[in-house]
């Protein structure tokens, strides 16, 4: 048997567009300029992507996130 739920929430999320912009620039602009430059390092798309991702992620965790807000 189920138990049944009595409490009933509806969950609102904001999005707004500093963090739909810092998004792009952090992800997609930086893990893009990351991945070129580690794909001219060492010529191989696996390395070349785990290279993007880890520095993209570094930056973020160093203050990056701070420079663009938030």
């Amino acid at each position: 048997m189920r138990p049944t739920l009595h409490k009933h929430e509806f969950q609102v999320f904001v999005i707004t567009k500093g963090d739909v912009l810092r998004f792009f620039v952090i992800e997609i602009i930086i893990g893009t300029v990351t991945y070129s430059l580690a794909m001219k390092l060492v010529h191989n798309v696996v390395l070349a992507s785990a290279g993007g991702w880890a520095w993209t992620e570094g930056m973020k965790r160093l203050g990056l996130k701070e420079l663009f807000g938030k």
